[in-house]
């Protein structure tokens, strides 16, 4: 993902927030729902992110039953490939390569 602009000038990293929604079984991500604020107007809490990752991916047609949410940076989503979350829930890693047969 390249960053993100604003009339020509790069937005700050720290501008936005990120809040995947993964199965603490297996490290799978459900859905990631991000949050840019261009003007710092009290901004919005990681509770309040949750909430609307949790409604955002209900209206996708998801179940978040038993689902996990992981704060992260927007940084983490520049570097190339596939993630899933660690096995402590901690943090985001890539995902192994899937062969073309279990497509």
């Amino acid at each position: 993902m390249h960053g993100l602009y604003l009339e020509g000038r790069p937005i700050s990293d720290e501008a936005s927030s990120v809040c995947v929604l993964f199965d603490p079984k297996d490290g799978r991500i459900a859905h990631v729902h991000g949050i840019t604020m261009l003007h710092s107007r009290g901004g919005i809490t990681e509770s309040e992110l949750e909430a609307r990752a949790r409604k955002h991916a209900e209206d996708f047609g998801k179940s978040v039953t038993g689902l996990k949410a992981l704060h992260v940076p927007m940084a983490v989503f520049r570097e190339n490939g596939t993630f899933r979350v660690n096995a402590q829930g901690d943090g985001l890693i890539p995902s192994p390569p899937r062969s073309r047969r279990n497509r």
